[in-house]
């Protein structure tokens, strides 16, 4: 019987548990929502940004699955719905009965919507991205900024310092003697934002976007040749009040609103980079032309009076990547890709390499508002 997608539904429930059932037994960790309605994203009448589900039948059997976000984008062409393509699961990966079922989801998803992408997937260089290169799209890391914030939480849980004795013992031993402590408030204290920006900035946490978010928005979206719309109708959409990770944060310079950002600070525990450390994640925010230092610099000192031991984010336009610079971020190697159709990269203009740096894409912009 030959596989056909289709929306999913309730009568396809248990066969979706079937499914992760076979791919937990393989030892895979992925698995499919098994809800028909996203929780994030219901599509409810007169809602333009909804998460649609759709899954791969094959007799009363489901073989794998993929999550549309659909949610206008501003376009070299203006304001056009772009889908945002995710969780494209095939039974695939455990089953090589089903291995081009991977490419036929993908192709599925295009048919619904040309202008697609997806983003994070573990990197460039993983499966998924690559195969989405072999298919014509354009495929590259987001880069990756971080700066740790304490000194003795870096030194003891970061993974990647802990996997060889030599190095471990020496960050330990940093730590415990305050070398470390000593050595970071050097590289802060030389790695930071202007006196003029420091004395300029101040910020707010606030519960909702208000009109300000929408005199940002208008005044900045045409420095971007492809970002989400960040009016404030479409942000209290993907950033509800009463969502107690998100943090939402105005910025002003002078008193006057220039940007804001979203950020979350999460207790880890055992995280295969991070351990058992408080992380910080700058996850979305806006600026006006000019004062991306200053929102850059504002979630560093919001995410450190937060109490975290590190702060992270990924940044793909120029402009920002400069005020992540100025702000005294560090860069480090990105496990965080951007792939974009092949109609989508068209909409982005030539030549892509250098129109898709002003691109405007973090963490927010994903699967929703992941941490890490």
């Amino acid at each position: 019987m030959a596989i056909s997608i289709v929306r999913y539904e309730e009568g396809h429930v248990e066969a979706v548990k079937r499914l992760n059932a076979r791919l937990a037994a393989a030892g895979e960790t992925w698995r499919f929502p098994e809800r028909t309605r996203s929780r994030w994203l219901p599509d409810d009448a007169g809602e333009e940004i909804v998460e649609h589900y759709f899954v791969a039948v094959d007799g009363d059997e489901v073989r794998g699955g993929y999550v549309l976000k659909w949610q206008p984008f501003w376009t070299s062409s203006g304001l056009q719905t772009v889908c945002t393509l995710y969780l494209p699961l095939s039974e695939g990966i455990i089953n090589p009965s089903f291995k081009l079922l991977g490419l036929t989801l993908v192709r599925d998803a295009l048919k619904r919507n040309a202008l697609a992408f997806c983003l994070g997937m573990g990197g460039a260089a993983r499966p998924l991205p690559q195969t989405l290169k072999m298919l014509g799209w354009q495929v590259h890391d987001v880069p990756f900024y971080y700066l740790p914030m304490r000194a003795g939480p870096f030194l003891r849980h970061l993974r990647p310092l802990q996997t060889r004795k030599p190095v471990r013992l020496a960050a330990h031993i940093a730590a415990a003697t305050r070398l470390g402590s000593l050595g970071l408030g050097v590289v802060k204290a030389f790695r930071r934002a202007s006196s003029a920006v420091r004395a300029a900035v101040s910020f707010e946490q606030v519960d909702r976007f208000d009109a300000w978010a929408d005199d940002v928005w208008l005044a900045a979206r045409d420095a971007y040749s492809l970002g989400a719309d960040r009016s404030m109708k479409s942000l209290n959409r993907l950033y509800p009040r009463g969502d107690g990770e998100n943090r939402l944060v105005v910025v002003r310079e002078g008193g006057k609103v220039t940007g804001w950002f979203v950020a979350r600070s999460r207790a880890m525990k055992a995280h295969k980079y991070f351990g058992d450390m408080q992380v910080g994640s700058l996850i979305d925010g806006m600026a006006l032309p000019g004062h991306e230092t200053a929102v850059c610099w504002a979630a560093r000192c919001f995410l450190d009076r937060c109490g975290s031991d590190i702060i992270v984010c990924n940044m793909q336009h120029e402009a920002w990547r400069e005020g992540m610079r100025d702000s005294g971020w560090l860069s480090g190697p990105s496990n965080f890709a951007l792939a974009a159709s092949p109609k989508l990269a068209a909409a982005v203009g030539e030549p892509y390499a250098a129109r898709v740096d002003k691109a405007h894409f973090l963490r927010g912009d994903g699967e929703g508002p992941t941490h890490l």
